[in-house]
This record gives C-alpha cells, structure tokens and sequence, in this order.
C-alpha cells in the first residue's frame, strides 16, 4: 500500500526504512512567512537524499507579501536541495488574496520547474481563476477533511480537477511520527509526475512538449528511475552498452563523456540541461 503523507515538525519522519518502503514521495513544511524555516528542513532532506525519496517543499504563506513569501522559500532551500528534490509548493490558507497567491506562482512558475499550489475546499471560488490559469507544470492539492477519522470517505470528495487531495489531518503512515496528513491522488496526474519517474523516453519528441529543466541532473553518485532513462537512452544512441540498473557509476559517467565528445557538447561526464536535450531531440 502507498501512502502520500506531508509533514513537518509536528509530525516528522522517526524511521526512515519504513518510509521509503511505503511513501513514493514525500511533502515537508519548509518556510512561513519570510522569517521563519521548519526546524526539521535539513534533516528532513538530507533523510530523503540519502534514501533516494523524491520530495516537495512548502511555504505556508502568512497574509500579505505573499510574492516575498515565495522567494524566501526559494532562497532558503535552494542551497539545501539535491538530486531527488521535485518542486516548490504554496500552502494558501489564510485568507490571502487571490491577486497575491498569483504574483507569488508566477514567479515559482517563472523557475521553470514543476509546483504545487494548495488550497481549502471552502475557499475554492477565492482563488478559482488562480487554479484555472496555473500552468501545466503546476498541481491543484486540495484540503477536504470529511469527519477527519483518518480515512478518506467519498462523501468528501475534492473538487473536480484537483490532483492531490488532503483528505484527513488524522492519519497513520509507516514511519511518519504521530498523527498526521494523508493525501491521494485524484487527478491526471498520476504517481510518475510527482516522483519524477515517468518514463522519459516515451513522454518527450523532438516537438519540445516536454520540459527537460524537470529532469535530474545525473553524475556520478547519482541513482533512481531516470538515471535507467539516461542508460537506455544511452544504450540506444551512442551503442554505449550500459547495465540498465539505476546506477550512476564509472562506466555510466564514460558513457556520458562519450556522447558528450560525439556531439559536440561541453565533456564532463555530468548530464545536465544541455545533454537532456541532445539525447531527447537528436
């Protein structure tokens, strides 16, 4: 069984086995306001790193300023995030205005990444037109509790459109200190986007109708479901021979050098932006 906890310090991951067997990403509390940083931040990315758990952050957004609110979320986790990081999330739930709530997407959409914006059933009409123009990089997480026992009940459902829905404040999850959040995925947006493993080579053309600055940056060290994209990709293009296993080791980081070099690209042996796009358009 899955489980699609968010957390923060009030209820923080105590065995971090358990998650990973269990939670296909994780959600954290990162920053409210523009003074205050979870005091589990570090901790809580340097445990999802180290156990190779995609994972998003959230500003819990104070009334007003809600632009300086977003950059300051930015600013603090930027020089913290690694490979597994996904994206930035705005926890909209104190009667901010709809106009503010949009300057402050706009400029987490502006980074190019994908993002979520979270929202209360009952405010649904306040920030409806900011939901309805999100892009195509940004998820709807809607907050719907029921009678909050813990498990999700049909009675409340999430609004028509909403990828992610917050059913309970109330639940259980391995791993996870506590009661704590539980969601479920509701939209078109299925478990691949928010981990990242979508298959890549099927999911972008030559057309750009995908968007490489989502992809990891792979070098050596690095691991998961799209260095097995980049090996095959590898394999296919440049006859490179690689174990399809997740691994970025020394004959992955020669592979890369060797296409590098073949197609005219600066050779490093990391595959950032630049070699995405070669493998992915050439």
């Amino acid at each position: 069984m899955h489980f699609y906890p968010d957390i923060s310090h009030h209820h923080p991951v105590e065995n971090w086995s358990r998650v990973r067997g269990s939670c296909p990403f994780l959600i954290s509390k990162a920053t409210q306001g523009t003074g205050y940083v979870d005091t589990t931040l570090p901790e809580f990315i340097q445990g999802c790193e180290e156990n190779r758990i995609p994972y998003w952050l959230y500003a819990y957004l104070n009334l007003g300023n809600e632009l300086e609110q977003a950059k300051y979320l930015v600013s603090t986790c930027k020089g913290l995030v690694g490979d597994y990081f996904r994206g930035y999330v705005l926890d909209v739930e104190a009667g901010n205005t709809a106009a503010d709530v949009k300057a402050a997407l706009d400029y987490l959409e502006g980074l190019g990444g994908r993002c979520m914006i979270y929202t209360m059933y009952a405010q649904y009409n306040t920030y409806r037109s900011v939901i309805a123009g999100r892009g195509e990089g940004t998820a709807w997480w809607e907050a719907r509790y029921g009678q909050n026992d813990g498990s999700y009940s049909s009675s409340y459902p999430a609004h028509s459109g909403a990828d992610l829905h917050q059913y309970t404040s109330q639940g259980s999850c391995p791993g996870v200190s506590g009661s704590c959040d539980l969601n479920r995925l509701t939209g078109t947006k299925k478990e691949g986007w928010f981990t990242g493993a979508e298959t890549i080579a099927s999911a972008t053309t030559a057309t750009g109708g995908f968007d490489v600055s989502t992809l990891n940056t792979i070098r050596k060290g690095s691991s998961g479901a799209q260095v097995k994209s980049l090996q095959s990709l590898l394999n296919g293009k440049n006859s490179a021979g690689l174990t399809v296993d997740g691994e970025c080791g020394t004959k992955t980081v020669a592979a890369i050098r060797s296409y590098q070099k073949a197609q005219g690209l600066d050779v490093d042996g990391v595959c950032g932006v630049n070699t995405w796009t070669a493998l992915l358009t050439r």
